[in-house]
């Protein structure tokens, strides 16, 4: 497919953003360069109807366009829409992929894939250059796709897929979910409105993601839009090869309330920490009299 060599990354190679899994992987095969800076993941059925696939390509030309890379895990459908409008959009986009890259799943992805390589986006695969997809590695893909997100979106979704799976990867690493609402009668789309009873965020534009982005103290890198270049100049933007130490996670909990989150969910999406751990820190955090609670019930540092 192209004379590009693959990679093998383990030990500290690997993204660090992984780690937030319960079982990281210990190894995996890159094509390509992974990007650098804020990277959201879009989702969905792999049997779209035409205005949800537009969504899907369009919401991605806009990410990329304005400096965010976007993930996906080459699908038919959605998966594949997201990863052409990132084409589209002049940016950066990552197939996160159940199957090796001279084995490529689909098969009719294969020039896809090549291409977005060879426009300096990246293929990330569990397995080896030369395996095929296996039935049980769909989950583990998903779980490292959601890991290596800021952000996930899901598209269109019935209630049994793979994209509720990435879902649920999502809320159990504190990564914040957004879906595109669907019409109740709409049976392709009813998983997101199961995802949004569970408490996804509703996803109308880019600038909503754009927004929790900045949220997050997450810049877009070269961003193709002038007045996105000043989103916080002064923070360095990250890499999922970043080197230098995360904010411990005390530390991070008690930042994000010093920048006004007063909930659990405002600190899970202020730090990026997974949900588990947030609960755990705000408990031990208030039962030492470092945080209390206001009148309304925030919370907030004892002073």
């Amino acid at each position: 497919m192209s004379e590009v060599a693959d990679r093998c990354l383990f030990g500290s190679a690997l993204p660090g953003r992984l780690a937030d899994l319960d079982a990281p992987p210990t190894r995996l095969f890159l094509r390509g360069e992974l990007p650098r800076g804020p990277a959201i993941a879009i989702v969905g059925t792999r049997h779209p109807t035409l205005e949800y696939a537009n969504f899907a390509h369009d919401l991605a030309c806009d990410l990329a366009e304005a400096g965010v890379a976007v993930l996906s895990g080459g699908a038919e459908g959605i998966d594949t829409e997201a990863h052409r409008g990132a084409l589209a959009g002049g940016g950066a986009t990552v197939v996160v992929a159940p199957a090796g890259f001279e084995r490529p799943f689909p098969e009719k992805n294969r020039e896809l894939f090549a291409r977005i390589v060879a426009t300096g986006g990246a293929y990330l695969s569990l397995a080896e250059p030369d395996c095929p997809a296996t039935q049980g590695i769909f989950f583990a893909r998903n779980a490292c796709l959601v890991a290596l997100a800021h952000l996930v979106v899901v598209v269109e979704s019935p209630i049994r897929s793979g994209a509720r799976n990435a879902a649920a990867y999502a809320r159990r690493l504190g990564r914040p979910l957004y879906v595109v609402p669907a019409a109740p009668w709409h049976g392709n789309g009813r998983g997101c409105l199961a995802e949004l009873r569970l408490g996804a965020q509703v996803l109308i534009s880019a600038k909503d993601l754009l927004k929790a982005l900045r949220a997050l103290n997450l810049h877009a890198v070269e961003p193709a839009a002038p007045a996105l270049s000043a989103i916080r100049p002064q923070q360095e933007s990250l890499s999922f090869t970043e080197t230098s130490p995360p904010m411990p996670a005390r530390d991070a909990v008690l930042d994000a309330v010093r920048r006004g989150a007063g909930s659990g969910d405002e600190i899970c999406l202020a730090s990026g920490l997974p949900v588990g751990r947030v609960s755990e820190l705000i408990l031990t955090l208030r039962l030492e009299g470092v945080l209390v609670t206001d009148p309304s019930g925030r919370l907030q540092i004892h002073k």
